[in-house]
């Protein structure tokens, strides 16, 4: 057996992002990318708007939370902004194209305040919103 050269009394652990806890949020990126399994209700495989995020609060600005907007009929006709990307448009402020369009790259420039939940997937720990309470 090696004996691991690290003191683990030294190490200063990270407090997890609080959920249920209001933050300013801005995007770090935004892709289109299609889902890689079939919706249950279409067959289709659907695109979606894979985010990544970071909350803009004075020493939290190093975590990542992700969130995925998918352009399903049933997510895009939805109320709550956390599916819909329309209502979260709406509840953020930003105007699309006059054709009813927008491009990924128009997301950088939001800024909106929400929650966020830890949840686990594909055996990972994640960080994830919760919910899109309005723009910032």
């Amino acid at each position: 057996m090696a004996m691991i050269d690290v003191n683990l009394d030294e190490v200063v652990e990270k407090p997890r992002l609080p959920e249920n806890t209001p933050f300013t949020f801005a995007f770090e990126s935004a892709e289109l990318v299609q889902a890689k399994n079939a919706n249950a209700k279409t067959g289709e495989r659907n695109w979606m708007i894979k985010g990544t995020l970071h909350p803009l609060e004075a020493g939290w600005e190093d975590r990542k939370v992700w969130h995925n907007w998918v352009m399903s009929p049933g997510s895009l006709s939805s109320d709550d902004p956390l599916f819909s990307i329309k209502k979260f448009f709406q509840i953020t402020g930003f105007k699309w194209g006059s054709d009813g369009k927008f491009d990924t790259n128009d997301l950088l420039n939001i800024k909106f305040i929400g929650t966020v939940a830890h949840g686990v997937y594909n055996g990972k720990p994640t960080v994830n919103m919760s919910k899109v309470l309005k723009g910032a």
